[in-house]
């Protein structure tokens, strides 16, 4: 069974043959320790999954300045959003042909040429209905205009589902095979908004996307999402990403209450395991995420986030390791202890 098969078997809530192994950012900084780009990164750590589509050099989105979409740049950080007013809507909504500034002819061709037949290739964009309008707006400005100024926040958010809905088209077209659409939605405490606002402003935006694609959309949010997933669920999203242990997500039981409706990717800690040099509590907490998300099938291995500049390089490469030496299926307890 190739990576290609693994996946697609996982995403139809399937045992393949391992536990496909899959990461959706991986940070410039790490890749250049492996001495990689973003292919040969994720096949060196032995992944199943290939990333297509490009961020493009006609965009200052997490770059320097103001994008498309009004959001402040400032070396690649995120500093502010300038949308106040609807003429300022008007000014920064970009055409929805932009989108296929993303994925460039020729190299999406290269791609898929060299990969397509053996790996899984997915499109991941971060920021959707929820996040490219807080974004868009300024995080206070937005919460603040939830309350006082409700129209505009919903012509916002509509202009961000349409971008998205060109996004998920096109990568649709340039052939992927699942996307991961990034909103974060909660801190590590609780939803940004509350349920009931959630289910009243974004549920309906997503159902919108999820309509117009036709490969599985696996939803991201770092955070503690877990009152929000019915909605998710509802929305028709096939999986989800992140399940961030340091917000209280517990595998084990997300597992168990919503393992047949979503495919479950991620869990692994990120700001201890990962950021430490002890292989051994690396194991453990690959042992941990593999036992409790993996049986049954509908799993995806991965971080609860990313691959960023102050993890241990030789964390992640065993992180990767050895989640394909004891994600054979079926998944044995403690495979490692007993020999």
């Amino acid at each position: 069974m190739n990576s290609k098969e693994r996946v697609l078997l996982a995403l139809k809530h399937q045992e393949p043959d391992y536990v496909p192994l899959f990461e959706a950012w991986i940070e410039s900084e790490i890749m250049e320790q492996f001495n990689g780009d973003p292919y040969s990164t994720r096949i060196r750590l032995g992944m199943d999954c290939l990333p297509l589509g490009n961020h493009p050099s006609n965009t200052n989105a997490y770059k320097n300045g103001i994008d498309e979409w009004g959001r402040i740049f400032k070396d690649g950080q995120y500093s502010g959003g300038l949308l106040k007013t609807f003429r300022d809507l008007e000014q920064y909504t970009p055409p929805l042909s932009h989108a296929a500034d993303w994925f460039p002819a020729k190299e999406v061709r290269k791609i898929r040429d060299q990969y397509q037949e053996e790996y899984a290739l997915f499109y991941a964009w971060h920021d959707c209905s929820l996040g490219l309008s807080y974004l868009s707006m300024g995080m206070e400005n937005f919460f603040l205009a939830c309350y006082n100024k409700i129209e505009l926040v919903k012509a916002v958010i509509d202009r961000s589902t349409l971008w998205t809905i060109a996004l998920v088209e096109e990568a649709v077209n340039n052939e992927v095979d699942f996307i991961v659409l990034g909103d974060d939605a909660a801190d590590n405490s609780r939803p940004m908004i509350s349920p009931r606002m959630f289910q009243e402003l974004i549920l309906p935006e997503y159902k919108k996307i999820v309509k117009n694609c036709s490969v599985p959309i696996i939803w991201h949010s770092d955070g503690n999402i877990e009152s929000l997933l019915p909605f998710i669920i509802d929305a028709g999203f096939s999986g989800v990403h992140s399940l961030e242990s340091k917000a209280g997500i517990n595998l084990q039981k997300i597992k168990q209450k919503y393992g047949t409706k979503l495919v479950l990717a991620g869990n692994v800690d990120t700001t201890h395991i990962l950021c430490q040099e002890d292989l051994t509590l690396v194991r453990e907490e690959v042992e941990r995420t593999i036992h409790q998300g993996a049986p049954g099938g509908g799993f995806l291995f991965s971080s609860s986030n990313s691959l960023y500049p102050g993890h241990n390089i030789q964390s992640i490469t065993e992180m990767y390791r050895y989640a394909r030496e004891i994600g054979k299926y079926p998944i044995v307890e403690n495979r490692r202890k007993q020999g």
